[in-house]
């Protein structure tokens, strides 16, 4: 859902709060969510939906944290990672990335630094 509206949020610079329904319908809901909770209890699927509602600063805070990782070949990242100088420049490179092949060159080259290798 917060992809849904991170690309609301994309298209509509002046919109500060998305409301996404369970089956992915984004509703801009700055002057009030009557359409997404309409939306929620009277749909197609003949059930009611859940509503999640996303503010610009916290998705878009969200995607910049990510932003690093997102994309990049896990290859990329270990060279990357394995120039590092400081642990501190190695967890900034890692950021929020899970692939166990770089989350293991992250922890080897900390690991190396602590030594002095």
């Amino acid at each position: 859902m917060q992809v849904v509206a991170q690309e609301v949020f994309e298209h509509y610079p002046k919109c500060n709060k998305v409301a996404v329904t369970s089956d992915g319908q984004a509703f801009i809901v700055d002057h009030g969510d009557a359409a997404a909770k309409n939306h929620a209890q009277n749909n197609i699927h003949g059930k009611e939906l859940s509503v999640v509602t996303f503010l610009r600063d916290d998705v878009m805070q969200a995607n910049a944290d990510t932003q690093n990782t997102v994309g990049n070949k896990a290859a990329d990242l270990i060279s990357e990672i394995e120039k590092a100088d400081t642990i501190e420049a190695v967890q900034a490179i890692l950021g929020n990335d899970t692939r166990k092949t770089v989350v293991a060159a992250a922890e080897a080259r900390i690991e190396a630094l602590k030594g002095g290798k």
